[in-house]
């Protein structure tokens, strides 16, 4: 809920050059992959295109998106908790999930960088609440 809505995403017939191009220039680590609809038809991160150049040398490049992504993707809502989202991206070792509506349309998208700043951000809370008791009880 704190986050933008702004996600970056691509289209299934896209080279993954050009995905790996827009990953390095802005610097994250996936794309949602969307389809003419615009419904969510993938994802596609970083380590999708390493195993692929891992195991097809460079010629990955030159492929469509599709041919890489992964088609299964896990999404959640604006109202699945943070532990939740954690506990789901643990166990699914996974990295970046897609946030849609009740209408299955792409929000946002939450990262696990975005689960631990918010896991941060509640332990510094109750430190700073644990302080004022203790300063209060004195």
């Amino acid at each position: 809920k704190t986050k933008s809505g702004g996600v970056r995403t691509i289209a299934p017939d896209a080279a993954v050059a050009e995905a790996a191009r827009l990953l390095a220039e802005l610097r994250i680590g996936a794309l949602v992959v969307l389809g003419a609809d615009g419904a969510i038809a993938g994802i596609l991160s970083e380590r999708d295109i390493v195993r692929g150049v891992g195991l097809q040398g460079d010629s990955c490049l030159r492929q469509r998106v599709s041919d890489l992504m992964t088609a299964a993707v896990l999404t959640c809502t604006e109202d699945d908790s943070v532990e939740s989202l954690m506990q789901t991206m643990t166990e699914r070792r996974i990295r970046h999930l897609p946030v849609v509506g009740g209408d299955g349309r792409l929000r946002g998208i939450v990262t696990i960088g975005d689960v631990v700043k918010s896991r941060l951000d509640e332990a510094d809370m109750e430190v700073d609440n644990l302080r004022h008791y203790v300063v209060a009880a004195r």
